[in-house]
């Protein structure tokens, strides 16, 4: 285990990502839903859907999280839209039809919670940690943002 550096600028690019990508990283898209949390670190946490409509948090961490900041916007600025739209008297959609599909690179990890119905039971949650992640804005212009996990810029010099 990593000796916990009490000092955030001592924090650098290699250290930072290698206790955020353990394992290598993968791409995917995924639709990004206005359902947001942080977590004791403060990190950015968009609940998102992948195949078959399974549902992840997809974490914006470290030094990444404040470039998240732009697609929070999005996709807050997506549901107020749509919820100021509704007629008085009718039911809201559900957050799952708001979405924003981002193709995002990063590393799977699973995280084992009690389940709330059956304490004595236990369930995995599967989170995607984002190094990189790529969208259309609501003006259809592309963006983009993050960078490779250290290790992988690292090994990319060295090729060169």
């Amino acid at each position: 285990m990593k000796k916990r550096i009490e000092n955030p600028a001592m924090i650098t690019p290699a250290y930072e990502d290698g206790g955020l990508f353990k394992k290598p990283p993968t791409e995917l898209v995924v639709n990004l839903i206005p359902k947001f949390a942080e977590n004791s670190r403060q990190d950015v946490i968009i609940k998102g859907l992948v195949q078959n409509n399974v549902e992840i948090d997809v974490i914006f961490a470290g030094r990444r999280k404040r470039e998240a900041a732009e697609i929070v916007t999005l996709l807050k600025r997506k549901w107020e839209d749509v919820n100021f739209r509704i007629p008085k008297g009718y039911k809201a959609p559900a957050r799952a039809d708001v979405f924003v599909p981002t193709r995002v690179q990063g590393s799977w990890r699973t995280r084992v919670v009690e389940d709330e119905q059956e304490p004595s039971l236990y369930a995995k949650e599967y989170q995607l940690l984002v190094a990189r992640w790529a969208f259309n804005s609501d003006t259809g212009e592309f963006r983009s943002f993050g960078e490779p996990p250290f290790q992988e810029q690292v090994a990319r010099v060295a090729d060169t």
